[in-house]
């Protein structure tokens, strides 16, 4: 009898044993998860579906690889997320906006990106308005999503990127100018939608003249009566002026009177209705350290009128291309600007976007997208400089500039300590050389041949994984469980 039950127990056993695949393969990458056990898959037989959808168009392919990467690239979840699910769930019973704060580099100026976020918070929320902007157009690219705007070109505009430390600039990052009463800025929604007031963010100062705003298009009679704000005042300070618009306005155009210049760095446009309103702010060629340009009390009185529940932090790239980052001063750096955001938006929940993945081909070699794509070995990222001067041949391939990961990291782990949300944008692109394949290979590409700035599809894409990445706990109705974890409680 005990021979049979042995027995019995040595056939289960062996059947138990031939179920569990054998071959375990570490990822490549040296990931681990969230909860710090490293990543594995494992070698299985490919399903008929598999089998089938290898048939389907490159393009195609790439976007389901993408939606299975998107889920892959956090490293700090729910717990950092609670205010703003806490926001999201008070919009039903408390018609107050929930306002989204985005600031970066390049990427965020198009608003290909940000755009699309925007779009997707509000399809899901409604809309709260369009938000903060720049006033007029600080690029003469400048196209954010859902408005037209137009200027005289009259204008001066001040960039912060290339201005004194702490001057009058805010989240914008630009003041505009004139003293021409012939020079005008109008903005046109062109998404059907409407304003219920305007926020004119302005410089105040002694010799600083009148400002003429008028408002267009309103639902149910003429153009309205101008608005004139007089920005006169003894020193030299950031003042603040709303405009309320009864019926519901669908142009602004904005001039001087001619009686002395005057100075503007936002608008910001709401609706009266509850849902979420998205201000997305980007400047071209920026580093996290564009921050420190802006005047603290400028951006602190900012942040407390916009009162953000959630702000997006995007740079990287530029500090990626920076071959002699010194990496020490750099995760310093990060660490002390998005404090000065946490400080004055304790409320907020923050989200580091890691930089995309990006590719150098250097000057001196053939300019050909063709030509393969593949990171620098260790003894290359050592002498790296060295052989650049020297244009030696073995750069001559696309590769990733050798700062970038350092830049990711050093993001990722700041995020980790700070219980900031992080989302590591290359991860959705493939890891290292993502986006050589995102350039050479789709039709239409998802990405220029640059190596660096991504199509509008390509933006797209990369919106809707962060999107589902900031959003899945909320919309798996699991909001409540994080709102509730405690400080010490693991995600």
């Amino acid at each position: 009898m005990v021979k049979h039950l042995l027995y019995a127990f040595f056939l289960m056993a062996l059947f138990l044993f031939s179920c569990i695949p054998q071959t375990a393969v570490s990822d490549q990458s040296g990931e681990t998860s969230p909860e710090g056990v490293p990543k594995k898959t494992f070698q299985t037989k490919p399903s008929a579906k598999a089998v089938a959808s290898s048939a389907k168009p490159k393009t195609e392919l790439l976007e389901a690889a993408v939606l299975k990467q998107i889920f892959q690239s956090t490293y700090f979840g729910r717990k950092a997320l609670a205010p703003f699910y806490r926001s999201l769930n008070q919009l039903t019973c408390c018609q107050k906006p929930v306002n989204i704060l985005h600031i970066g580099d390049s990427h965020t100026v198009g608003d290909k990106f940000s755009g699309r976020l925007r779009q997707l918070f509000q399809d899901r929320f409604g809309s709260g308005g369009r938000g903060m902007l720049p006033v007029g157009k600080p690029y003469h690219y400048f196209q954010p999503s859902n408005v037209s705007i137009s200027q005289t070109k009259g204008w001066e505009i001040s960039n912060s990127l290339y201005k004194p430390d702490n001057s009058l600039y805010g989240l914008s990052g630009f003041r505009i100018q004139s003293a021409n009463p012939n020079d005008a800025i109008t903005l046109t929604m062109t998404d059907g939608t409407d304003f219920d007031s305007i926020d004119i963010e302005l410089v105040q100062s002694p010799t600083a003249g009148t400002i003429v705003v008028e408002i267009g298009e309103l639902r149910g009679r003429d153009r309205s009566n101008p608005w004139e704000i007089a920005t006169a005042a003894p020193s030299q300070t950031v003042g603040y002026y709303t405009i309320p618009v009864a019926c519901g306005g669908h142009q602004v155009k904005i001039s001087p009177k001619g009686d002395g210049p005057i100075e503007l760095l936002s608008w910001t446009f709401k609706r009266k209705q509850s849902g979420v309103i998205y201000h997305s702010h980007g400047i071209v060629g920026a580093t996290i350290n564009v921050i420190n340009h802006w005047n603290r009390n400028v951006v602190s009185s900012e942040i407390g009128l916009l009162d953000p529940s959630l702000i997006i932090v995007a740079f990287g790239t530029n500090e990626g291309f920076h071959d002699d980052l010194e990496t020490g001063e750099y995760a310093r750096d990060f660490q002390a600007r998005l404090a000065l955001l946490r400080n004055a938006a304790p409320q907020a929940a923050i989200v580091v976007v890691g930089p995309p993945d990006a590719a150098r081909l250097p000057s001196f070699c053939e300019k050909r997208i063709s030509l393969r794509c593949s990171r620098l070995m260790p003894n290359e990222i050592e002498h790296y400089l060295e052989l650049l001067a020297d244009k030696d041949e073995r750069l001559c391939r696309w590769h990733p500039p050798p700062k970038l990961e350092a830049v990711r990291k050093i993001q990722r782990e700041v995020a980790v300590q700070n219980s900031y949300f992080f989302w590591d944008w290359s991860k959705v692109m493939g890891g290292a050389c993502g986006i050589h394949t995102w350039a050479a290979e789709p039709n239409p590409p998802l990405s220029y041949q640059d190596h660096v700035h991504l199509t509008e599809r390509g933006y797209h894409i990369s919106a809707e994984a962060l999107f589902k990445e900031i959003m899945r706990p909320y919309l798996n109705d699991s909001a409540e469980s994080a709102v509730g974890l405690s400080a010490d409680q693991e995600v």
